[in-house]
């Protein structure tokens, strides 16, 4: 297949039984169909989810609806830029879909974890605390000495604080596909995506 990866969205996790009996945790993710836009170097951005036609001037600007109607193609929620090694065989409008999987291939799930807000330093980066005792009772969360206070005097770039948790693109590597419907255009593969249910991910072949 010339196109490398497909957009889907996650479905959520369940679990399948083997024909030994074992159980696999698997996630399912409704990968595709998704419309080539237009090709580019060495990649090719393409659509997925139409837009209804009542909900094209809510949900897209003229500059996106102008790109679209010059493609010649339906509005999609999504676009992105995907890679391809063939772009000479592929012809824009063409459509792809979870067939370019089969079961037991390797794949490399992208997408976007949860955001959890504000967190302080125990939860964000495993920190130990401060001790209970000699005199502490209300700074056994926190963070401790962040610097010199002598040579420096302040804080170095990079120093790990508390702050905003999560929301960050994340890949997952080498998960397995053990299922596929392509009526349904569903994808099973063994383990955890990242991300929330109904989130965007991009599956790629596994490198």
């Amino acid at each position: 297949m010339p196109v490398q990866a497909l957009l889907g969205t996650k479905v959520g996790m369940t679990q399948i039984f083997a024909e030994n009996g074992d159980v696999i945790p698997v996630t399912v993710i409704s990968a595709g169909p998704c419309t080539i836009i237009k090709k580019q170097d060495q990649a090719v951005q393409v659509g997925y989810r139409e837009i209804r036609k009542e909900a094209v001037e809510r949900l897209l600007n003229k500059p996106l609806r102008g790109m679209f109607d010059k493609a010649g193609v339906k509005p999609f929620r999504f676009v992105k830029c995907l890679p391809a090694n063939d772009l000479e065989n592929i012809q824009p409008q063409t459509e792809i879909n979870v067939t370019m999987f089969k079961v037991g291939d390797k794949v490399d799930v992208i997408g976007t974890s949860k955001g959890k807000g504000f967190s302080g330093c125990m939860e964000r980066h495993n920190f130990n605390g401060q001790p209970k005792t000699h005199g502490q009772s209300d700074r056994w969360r926190c963070t401790g000495s962040t610097g010199s206070g002598t040579e420096a005097s302040r804080t170095w770039r990079g120093k790990r604080l508390p702050g905003h948790l999560g929301n960050q693109r994340c890949t997952v590597q080498g998960l397995k596909v053990v299922k596929i419907d392509e009526n349904k255009n569903l994808l099973l593969v063994r383990g955890s995506v990242p991300g929330a249910d109904n989130g965007l991910v991009i599956i790629r072949q596994a490198k």
